[in-house]
């Protein structure tokens, strides 16, 4: 299986169980994984063949933005299915990093990575 790469998206969300998470937005960064039949588009050069990175990021800040969260796993969770709205992919798997304020000044940050695939 052919696999797209898309790594480092920054959004803000409002995610995490302490109150003082959710009440301002927050970085996550957002890594993907995305797997799908990439033969055509190697073939004919156009973008139509395959997915458009463009809209997968805007799929990605969309999902992050629609809600609050408050596991990080649930977050991961809704991006993959966001993701597999698009029946050309896969397997998508997500890795979603934050930097909890709580925690700031003992560990770099906290990462979630869910696979999901498009049965």
């Amino acid at each position: 299986m052919d696999k797209i790469h898309i790594k480092g998206i920054s959004c803000q969300a409002y995610v995490g169980v302490p109150p003082q998470e959710r009440e301002n937005p927050q970085e996550v960064v957002v890594d993907l994984t995305l797997s799908l039949n990439l033969e055509t588009a190697a073939q004919t050069d156009r973008v139509e063949s395959t997915v458009d990175y463009q809209k997968i990021v805007e799929k990605v800040e969309h999902a992050i933005s629609e809600r609050p969260f408050q596991l990080l796993e649930a977050l991961t969770s809704h991006v993959c299915q966001s993701l597999l709205t698009d029946t050309r992919i896969k397997i998508a798997l997500v890795k979603i990093r934050k930097f909890p304020e709580p925690l700031r000044d003992r560990i770099g940050y906290v990462e979630v990575e869910l696979t999901r695939t498009n049965d």
